[in-house]
């Protein structure tokens, strides 16, 4: 399993965008196996859910920095028969709690349009009561660290990670 944070200038973001994208809104299920969304006061409405996340970044008028955290989580394909929705759903859970995302606003989604099962989750990074932008320092250590953890729990096909103990490693836009 490999997670990657996926960058994005603060004049590109658009979460809702991002959300339908997600749940493939515009080609009615041709890549998407799976959508959902947590911490959002609408429980069944997905598009009224992303209309809440954009109304509680409207309300940070205070960071110029982007307000949405896009994670992709890739999996082989031969674990795919191994993942389950509720799995998905308690690996979003595990990286939610490691970013330090549980309270926030999110859209997760399960793709199958490459080789590669994968899984977009896109996080608020407004808290939706303190309204102030969370962003997660090295984040980077973080994903690695679940990713290697949930492999193991899962029964995973385990992929090369970050150790400290390599040189000075390529960055993760190479």
């Amino acid at each position: 399993m490999i997670a990657k944070h996926i960058h994005c200038l603060p004049e590109h973001d658009n979460y809702a965008r991002l959300a339908a994208y997600i749940a493939d809104a515009g080609h009615d299920g041709e890549k998407c196996l799976m959508s959902w969304h947590v911490g959002c006061w609408s429980e069944d409405d997905y598009a009224l859910a992303v209309l809440e996340a954009e109304t509680v970044q409207a309300l940070n008028t205070r960071t110029t920095k982007e307000k949405t955290y896009h994670l992709l989580v890739s999996f082989r394909p031969e674990d795919e028969a191994k993942l389950t929705p509720e799995a998905f759903k308690a690996i979003e859970e595990r990286f939610a709690a490691a970013l330090g995302y549980t309270e926030h606003q999110r859209h997760c989604g399960v793709h199958k349009n490459t080789a590669n099962l994968h899984m977009h989750i896109a996080y608020s990074m407004i808290h939706p009561e303190k309204y102030t932008r969370h962003e997660p320092f090295r984040d980077y250590w973080k994903r690695d660290k679940i990713c290697r953890k949930l492999e193991r729990e899962y029964g995973l096909t385990v992929d090369n990670g970050r150790t400290k103990d390599k040189q000075r490693a390529l960055s993760e836009k190479a």
